[in-house]
């Protein structure tokens, strides 16, 4: 019996694998995030290593990647996968290297090292995405993405004004700083953290964003729901990351009617919900320079100290916390392995080395959205998502600065699947040809025998 391989999966035997299905399913899924916790590792000090409904769904999509990948004895590895796969190598190096360096433990490197082995599991999502996602699937799998975060967001307004301290309702014997801190009427929604919250409906607000820019047809209610979620975090992080994601949008293509039409809608939102607002503010700090705030130039302080002491390959991936324990500072567990920081964190971790090829993964990506919006070869769709992708990228880094979103799965998981789109758009997987303008990023395909 003969068989015909798609774009989207294997078809032959009787037989039809749809990676294509299995990611939208596990986009729609992991609105469940962190309320879908299975205790199944224990560190024996402060805290656990979960399993999440989040992770075996990404384990399922990434298992009918590999299954069309074997069928089709070919993996497509692209630049943004090689620089990635390099900086998981220059990670791994310099957490075995912090072993002698720093003192660590054998239990110590295996708990840096399960971490890069969880970023690089997540990272294979893209991979995935790369070698099954057509171009004509890219709008249904940005669908399940949309509703995702819409879902997330409408669920975290209705916690926001109705279920406060929503983590310890959900997690009674947490600890706060260990597990969930206390946020009272914050927006945290599933992810039970308004900072990585505000970064994950970023993400899907930006998209927006950069349709509207791009005249697409975009539900005016969807950015209004995602923009108000937003606010609700009380997060200046996120405020200050849309503005920087915003400022890219409007370099990149001025002010649309449309753009100014939400725009307008938005000033007329915020005018009128002031009066609630700033007392809503006030209430958790937030205009001032104390507080977490300040607690956040300290970490940077010590993260700049943890890059000054080993500047070339970094004190190791995921160290950080053992780094600091070494120092004198108290850990307190596995939440504190990270920092605040951005990419002087990663600088801090991997080195000049590591920040290097990571930020070359992130020019990568920006340049094949630039081509793409650019581009008049592409509907206004396609222009739109890459741009909003485009001024994620630039957001979080801005965001990163004082919440560890970079390396939050929560997050990477719609900006690596956003990513993965991205390529579909751009090399027009499938039978459609691809434009004769601009570069095309370059891509190794292994092919077996």
């Amino acid at each position: 019996m003969s068989a015909v391989v798609s774009s989207t999966g294997y078809r032959g035997a009787g037989a039809v694998l749809r990676p294509v299905l299995a990611l939208q399913a596990a986009l729609l899924v992991s609105v469940v995030s962190n309320l879908g916790r299975i205790p199944v590792f224990s560190t024996g000090d402060a805290t656990n290593a979960p399993l999440l409904v989040n992770d075996i769904a990404v384990a399922i999509v990434i298992a009918a990647g590999l299954m069309v990948a074997a069928r089709n004895r070919s993996l497509r590895m692209d630049d943004v996968a090689i620089t990635a796969a390099l900086f998981a190598l220059v990670g791994g190096l310099s957490a075995v290297a912090a072993v002698p360096k720093y003192g660590l433990s054998g239990f110590e490197l295996a708990v840096s090292l399960a971490y890069l082995a969880r970023w690089l599991f997540y990272f294979a999502l893209y991979v995935v995405i790369i070698n099954t996602v057509s171009r004509r699937d890219v709008e249904g799998v940005w669908k399940a993405l949309e509703w995702m975060l819409l879902a997330f967001a409408l669920f975290g307004i209705v916690q926001s004004l109705f279920l406060p301290g929503f983590a310890q309702m959900v997690y009674p014997d947490s600890r706060v700083r260990f597990d969930w801190d206390e946020q009272g009427h914050r927006l945290v929604s599933t992810v039970l953290e308004p900072n990585i919250a505000a970064a994950m409906i970023l993400l899907g607000l930006l998209v927006h964003l950069g349709r509207l820019s791009t005249g697409a047809n975009v539900a005016g209610w969807k950015p209004l729901v995602l923009f108000t979620a937003l606010v609700m975090t009380l997060s200046r992080s996120g405020a200050l990351a849309l503005l920087v994601g915003g400022l890219v949008i409007l370099a990149a293509r001025g002010l649309s009617k449309r753009v100014m039409q939400f725009g307008a809608a938005l000033l007329v939102l915020l005018a009128v919900s002031l009066p609630r607002l700033i007392p809503f503010m006030q209430q958790y700090d937030k205009l001032s320079f104390g507080g977490s705030a300040a607690g956040r130039l300290v970490n940077l302080a010590q993260v700049l100290t943890a890059f000054l002491d080993s500047p070339w390959i970094g004190v190791g991936f995921n160290t950080f916390g053992f780094y600091m324990e070494r120092q004198g500072v108290d850990r307190m567990g596995l939440p504190f392995q990270s920092s605040d920081g951005g990419l002087l964190f990663a600088a801090a971790m991997t080195g000049v080395i590591g920040v290097g090829i990571y930020c070359m993964m992130l020019f990568v990506v920006f340049r094949r959205c630039r081509a793409v919006w650019r581009s008049p070869h592409f509907t206004p769709d396609e222009r739109g998502l890459c741009l909003g992708v485009a001024a994620g990228i630039a957001a979080l880094c801005a965001h990163s600065l004082f919440v560890n979103s970079l390396f939050s799965t929560a997050v990477l998981l719609p900006l690596w699947a956003l990513w993965g789109l991205t390529f579909a758009i751009r090399t027009n997987a499938g039978a459609e040809p691809i434009p004769t303008t601009g570069s095309i990023p370059c891509a190794v395909v292994l092919t077996g025998a």
